[in-house]
């Protein structure tokens, strides 16, 4: 395993730089991640610390903002232009070791640098597929990276930890246990986050670009900070601890007709939104930073979901039923 190096302009990305790095250490616990102001110490020369850290990296991620081609010095030249400037050594001797993965990472809008806009020593770049990191899709997008990372860098996927299923549970064939998983999951992953205060979900949800994750708060959300009306009051309170017989286990908050999950899974984390109108109700969900949607319609006890699941990306459906823990 290696290191990661994170390039950036202090004058363009800084800001985006510091939270990639902190997204970075919280899901590659393992792995140093060097950016120059949080890892070298006072006193030591700038210069021999950048060159030890490319010399261990494995990767470079150069983080591109909108004023990465342009930033200027006090006499009004560009930086890129200066043969000594450090991000252009940064990623100029990074891009000419072949044991190195350079990724460009735009933020804030910016757009990949063009071939003809680059020093000589920087065109590659220009060839290298880039990742867009949004504000509104960011954990998602850095899972992506993240996606990327693990097999440059080897190491495996992260090991769900399986929680046995409940005795009631009805059996059933493991022929398509990723599907079935995504069914469940996604079911109540959607009844959470609602209550934080993203958007109000819509009656019939295509399914969105999944937002940052937030706790779900203690208090409920005032109608008037939703950008759109709220579901309406819904009858059946779901609040609660779901499970499904794949082994994931799910804590549902309800708030009116707003529904909101979150939960562990085998196959990983679970978060999303959803809506509850009488016993039909809705949720957008991530798994593991993958989105899906579903429907689901709910006993006449308000503790059994029947529940149909969608691939957006493929069409593909599963059905599958959850109950109520506690």
């Amino acid at each position: 395993m290696q290191d990661i190096f994170v390039s950036y302009r202090r004058q363009d990305s800084q800001s985006a730089a510091g939270r990639l790095s902190d997204h970075l250490r919280d899901q590659l616990p393992d792995v140093r991640i060097f950016r120059d102001v949080e890892t070298i110490d006072p006193g030591v020369d700038f210069v021999d610390a950048i060159e030890r850290a490319l010399k261990s990296c494995a990767v470079l991620i150069a983080v591109i903002g909108p004023r990465w081609l342009d930033v200027c010095d006090d006499a009004g030249r560009r930086r890129l232009d200066d043969a000594h400037d450090y991000t252009r050594l940064e990623i100029a001797r990074a891009l000419a070791r072949k044991d190195v993965r350079v990724i460009p990472v735009l933020v804030e809008g910016a757009s990949m640098p063009a071939a003809p806009d680059l020093p000589e020593d920087l065109v590659p770049l220009a060839r290298r597929n880039a990742i867009e990191l949004s504000d509104k899709r960011w954990d998602y997008d850095v899972s992506q990276l993240v996606g990327t990372l693990r097999p440059v860098l080897g190491i495996a996927e992260p090991a769900p930890a399986a929680a046995p299923p409940p005795a009631s549970a009805p059996a059933r064939s493991s022929g398509s246990r990723r599907k079935w998983l995504l069914i469940g999951v996604g079911v109540v992953a959607v009844l959470a986050i609602a209550l934080s205060g993203i958007e109000d979900p819509k009656p019939d949800p295509a399914l969105p670009a999944p937002a940052a994750v937030l706790p779900v708060p203690a208090a409920p959300v005032a109608p008037h900070t939703l950008s759109q009306p709220a579901v309406a009051a819904a009858v059946i309170d779901l609040t609660g601890t779901w499970a499904d017989n794949e082994g994931g286990h799910y804590e549902v908050m309800q708030q009116a007709g707003r529904l909101a999950v979150r939960g562990a899974s085998p196959d990983g984390l679970v978060y999303g939104e959803g809506g509850l109108q009488g016993r039909s109700g809705w949720v957008n969900y991530v798994l593991n930073g993958y989105p899906l949607t579903s429907r689901f319609t709910v006993d006449a006890g308000g503790n059994n979901l029947d529940v149909v699941v969608t691939d957006p990306a493929t069409g593909e459906r599963q059905s599958m039923r959850m109950w109520r823990t506690q």
